[in-house]
């Protein structure tokens, strides 16, 4: 019965009572001093004046004792003083506790009188959470306190302190309302109290949750503004007030009965009330006698003319209790205070919302006020009738909240597509982010009025939302200003409205914190513009910057977890009191307003309805570029302007583009670097089908690559260009560099790294572009790599690697499709073209070079072969008629010395012992290379009118034999490396 006493504080301690002081004990010693002094003295001086020095004995005895005794009474007086300063800081410690705990319980249960006079209360109004009823004052008294107090009562004083401490004058004495509560005394009195109690529960309890019943009659006309309602639909808690005076005046009067408070309506329900249902009915009855209250009330209380309370049951009731007083008119007042807050926080129960809500079901129609730049939606149905948003009108933006299953997705397709249902393509388009995968936008995809559907930003597409919306509220204040107004509702060709949805805008924010300004921007700058925002989130509070949720006047939540974020959203908890088992209930705050609404749901035949409406109308321009797509083919591009070559597609969020870009070779080399299949190919292929003038491409075998660098340097050098090609800049093309000089060996890559320098240095001045691609620039080439005016930043292995070549890091993605790469800052796509491979040009390459080897006749071929022999043997089988004459073989090396003294006409005479015959013969002389070298007379002799051939000498063995420092091409093994007279060199196949 009474209310729990919270424990405040620290425990108290009773004071300490002050000790007796010790008695003096009488100064022996300060007696006897003096006596032995003085017959010291006199023993020592003979003096009879020592023996004056006794009588001080005396006299110190008595001043002690007296110093001693007075001491003593200070001390009592100054315990006795501190005594009472400690029973006094005790007794206000306890008043203190007292009041503290007085403090939290009227806070708990706050006077009837408090909750019509003091706002300070209305911040509480409806908070009960549980189902079950709050507990009702039923009046103020003394109560058992449980401030702790230690210390044990020793005296009667003590005792008197440890009882005062133990009561609490002036606290509430509660009751529970489940119990059922019979008042009995005079009536109009009784009636009193019983609507301070009334008046508890209806602040307590929210309209939705407690209904009220009282019998009909002029005594209960205060009841008539309550919003609590009479006749409960789904209230889990209700109050049956039982008058029987009352009723019977009624009856005495009119004869009838009056609607709409029927307390019949609501049947009592004895044992505490509970019913199996699931509802508590608690039972409120007023009698002038025990014996006709009616089963259902367990606590029972008198009251007095004067308002004194006595309670009578149960067996620890308490008497003397203040009553809780409340005239009609003060009643009447409250009621009509509740409705006006019912119908300001939407809890309202008017006709009770359906269940289920179909879209097709509710009539468009337009809301009453709303101009042509109004975006009136009908999302659902409230208790006057269908539930109108107008984003322009009570915007210009919105939060949709809700937690997870409470309808939010849901709703806020319903939202667009009631836009969309009353609104053209031409008026507004929508652009829709879902950060869930996708799935709950993509059948509005099929409404003309849908621009982009934009899901999970990664790999820079945050970045590119930034720049695209950047770029779209600038380009659409370029227009207002070109029609000379500031404000989109002025403008009088009726620019389109931009919707910008957000589905769990909670998770993009934390994704992507940057895009937290842009949508700030986005809610201070929109109205004018155009733009509006409708985020849906969780919950908004910690979620969404303060600046953004002031922006977003229009807000609607579905069911949330807590009473602080619906309070922080709406000004009120309705929106935490929901019911779990009803999705798409929901509770909208707009212009002033609350009101409790059910969403309507949508079918897929809906969103094929509305898009059918507007079959003929195009599409709004998207503010959202899609992102490039993987595969962009050369055709989509047109022709390129003179001297330049289209490469691919960039993108431009900064000024809604994306178009070719162009490179022109006269202005600048172009270094295109990535890993391994990322389309640096493409890139040479995409060019090369573009450029009229001369081509020189460096294959990748090293015999094709040396001779196209050689090709380049006579350009380099001034030969003259291909004269059936346009007199164009000539372009030499490198796939793959940094692999294709570690083919070579140190010295021939040394001079193919140097003669790519001068092509880099002196090139343009030679009317020379170059184009190479890369994994990484090689180490010989670093020094120039400031010569590549143009870089084309292709897929890298990380992101590291990415940001040192110099592209931005937003840009970086793992898993970008071939093509991708970023140009000047910006992303691009290669663009694909059906022209062959540099691999298939080399393969062809290969097949074309080199000639087989000739023998002319009455020639001598000196062949330097590192396995003579074979060599030797495949000649003589190959070239008939050939003499082949093998150093290694003891009778070949006096036929080659022999060989040496033979002149090469006809007429010439015999020597040696050859015949004319012989000496008409071609004649081929086979050695390794230290039998050459051993042999150095006989290739002095011959290396004047012969031709040198080597077959898999290294460069050290052929400098050897030709005792020359000069570098030959570069040869592929297998092939053979032809020296003439005048040390130029060529290559050669081995017949076969």
């Amino acid at each position: 019965m009474p209310a729990t006493d919270p424990t405040i504080g620290e425990p108290l301690t009773l004071p300490s009572h002050p000790a007796a002081p010790p008695k003096t004990p009488f100064p022996l010693l300060a007696v006897l001093a003096p006596l032995v002094g003085a017959a010291v003295l006199f023993a020592i001086v003979r003096s009879p004046y020592m023996l004056a020095f006794a009588a001080l004995s005396p006299v110190i005895a008595v001043a002690s004792t007296i110093d001693g005794r007075l001491s003593a009474r200070r001390r009592r007086r100054a315990a006795a003083r501190a005594y009472a300063a400690d029973v006094e800081r005790f007794a206000a410690e306890v008043e203190a506790a007292h009041d503290r705990v007085r403090a939290v319980l009227q806070s708990r249960h706050p006077a009837a009188a408090a909750l019509l006079r003091d706002a300070t209360h209305r911040p509480r109004r409806w908070t009960e959470p549980s189902e079950r009823f709050a507990q009702v004052r039923v009046g103020s008294g003394a109560l058992p306190s449980a401030v702790p107090v230690s210390g044990a009562a020793s005296s009667r004083e003590d005792r008197e302190l440890l009882a005062g401490s133990r009561i609490i004058d002036g606290a509430p004495i509660v009751a529970d309302p489940a119990a059922g509560i019979g008042l009995i005394g005079v009536r109009t009195v009784a009636r009193a109290a019983l609507r301070g109690l009334v008046v508890q529960l209806a602040h307590a309890h929210p309209p939705g949750m407690l209904a009220l019943a009282a019998p009909p009659g002029e005594a209960y006309d205060w009841l008539d503004d309550y919003p609590h309602g009479a006749h409960p639909h789904d209230e889990p808690l209700r109050l049956r007030i039982v008058d029987d005076a009352a009723e019977e005046d009624e009856r005495v009067i009119s004869g009838a009965r009056a609607p709409g408070r029927t307390a019949g309506d609501i049947p009592v329900v004895p044992a505490r009330g509970v019913a199996s249902t699931g509802v508590t009915t608690a039972v409120f009855a007023v009698a002038d006698r025990v014996d006709e209250l009616p089963a259902g009330c367990r606590v029972v209380a008198a009251v007095e003319a004067d308002g004194t309370i006595t309670v009578l049951s149960p067996p620890e009731a308490v008497g003397g209790l203040r009553g809780e007083l409340v005239t009609a008119q003060e009643a009447a007042a409250f009621g009509r205070e509740l409705a006006l807050t019912a119908r300001t926080r939407g809890v309202g129960v008017g006709t009770p919302l359906p269940g289920a809500v179909r879209f097709a079901d509710l009539v468009p129609a337009e809301h009453s006020g709303d101009g042509p730049a109004g975006l009136p939606a009908v999302v659902g149905v409230a208790p006057p009738g269908p539930l109108v948003l107008d984003l322009v009108a009570s915007g210009p933006h919105a939060i949709v909240t809700g937690t997870t299953g409470s309808g939010k997705s849901e709703l806020l397709i319903t939202w667009v597509l009631g836009m969309a249902a009353l609104a053209p393509p031409e008026r507004v388009g929508f652009l829709l982010v879902d950060f869930k995968g996708g799935t709950a936008f993509q059948r509005l995809t099929a409404l003309p009025h849908t621009v982009g559907v934009v899901t999970d930003l990664a790999h820079g597409e945050a970045s590119r939302a930034l720049k695209s919306l950047r770029a779209e509220l600038r380009r659409r204040e370029s227009e207002l200003a070109g029609l000379g107004v500031s404000d989109i509702a002025d403008a009088a060709d009726g620019l389109s409205r931009l919707i910008i949805v957000v589905d769990e805008a909670a998770a993009m924010f934390a994704a992507f914190p940057e895009l937290g300004e842009l949508f700030s921007d986005l809610a201070a700058r929109g109205r004018a513009l155009g733009v509006h925002l409708i985020l849906g989130t969780q919950r908004a509070t910690g979620v969404l910057s303060d600046a953004l949720i002031a922006n977003c006047a229009l807000r609607v939540s579905l069911r949330l977890a807590s009473d602080a974020d619906s309070t922080a959203l709406l000004g009120t908890d309705a929106a935490a009191r929901l019911p779990h088992n009803q999705p798409g209930r929901l509770v909208v705050s707009r212009d002033g307003e609350l009101l409790t609404a059910q969403a309507a749901t949508t079918e897929p035949g809906d969103v094929d309805a509305v898009a059918q409406a507007y079959s003929g109308a195009s599409r709004p321009s998207a503010p959202w570029l899609p992102a490039l797509p993987p595969r962009i083919p050369l055709s989509a591009f047109g022709q390129a302007p003179p001297g330049s070559v289209v490469i691919g597609a960039r993108d431009d969020p900064d000024h809604q583009l994306q178009e070719g870009i162009l490179y022109r070779p006269e202005n600048a080399h172009l270094l295109v670097l990535g890993v391994r299949g990322c389309g640096k190919s493409t890139v040479l292929r995409v060019i090369r089908a573009q450029w009229a003038g001369e081509v020189i491409v460096v294959p990748y075998d090293i015999e094709g690559a040396w001779d196209a660098l050689e090709r380049a340097e006579s350009l380099l050098h001034g030969e003259t260009r291909d004269e059936s090609l346009p007199a164009d800049v000539s372009l030499v093309l490198m796939d793959d560099v940094d692999a294709l000089l570690e083919r070579f060996d140190d010295e021939h890559r040394d001079a193919a790294t140097e003669r790519i320098r001068s092509l880099l240095t002196d090139g343009p001045r030679a009317g020379i572009g170059v184009v190479c691609t890369a994994a990484v620039l090689p180490s010989g080439l670093r020094n120039v790599h400031g010569r590549f005016g143009e870089r084309l930043l292709l897929r890298h292995a990380d992101r590291q690697e990415h940001v040192l070549a110099g592209a931005p890091a937003d840009l970086f993605d793992p898993s970008a499709p071939p093509g991708r790469g970023v140009w000047r800052d910006k992303a691009v796509q290669v663009a694909l073209v059906n022209e062959p491979d540099l691999g298939e040009q080399a393969a062809r390459s290969a097949q074309a070079a080199p000639p087989v080897l000739e023998f002319p006749t009455r020639s001598i071929t000196l062949v330097v072969a590192r396995s003579p022999g074979t060599v030797a043997s495949r000649l003589r089988h190959a070239v008939p008629g050939l003499d082949v004459i093998d150093l290694t073989d003891p009778a070949g090396a006096s036929r080659a010395a022999d060989a040496s003294l033979i002149g090469h006409d006809a007429t010439s005479t015999a020597t040696g012992g050859l015949t004319v015959a012989e000496r008409a013969r071609s004649t081929a002389i086979i050695g390794d290379p230290d039998a050459w070298q051993s042999a150095w007379s006989l290739l002095g002799r011959l290396r004047p009118s012969a031709t040198v051939v080597f077959d898999g000498c290294t460069l050290a063995q052929v400098r050897a034999v030709l005792h020359a420092r000069i570098l030959p091409p570069a040869t592929l093994p297998g092939h053979l490396l032809v020296c003439d007279q005048a040390l130029d060199f060529s290559r050669a196949r081995m017949p076969s």
